[in-house]
């Protein structure tokens, strides 16, 4: 295992393990673990993916619940 691989295994586990707020706080953080590893050509299982792209909808969502109608 690599240290990107347990660098990005951590951090699914602490976002498993945040609060909804938390999580949506630690998103940028694995989106760009998620960047680097594509760099580095390693392999990022889909279920990551799915979060990370899961986090980023709820942000996005985020934003607007704070607009007036």
């Amino acid at each position: 295992m690599t240290m990107l691989e347990r660098d990005l295994q951590n951090l699914h586990e602490r976002i498993l393990q945040a609060t909804p707020d938390a999580r949506l706080s630690l998103q940028p953080e694995l989106a760009e673990m998620i960047a680097q590893m594509d760099l580095a050509g390693e392999h990022v299982p889909a279920a990551i993916r799915d979060l990370c792209e899961e986090l980023t909808c709820a942000a996005i969502e985020a934003q607007f619940d704070n607009l007036p109608i």
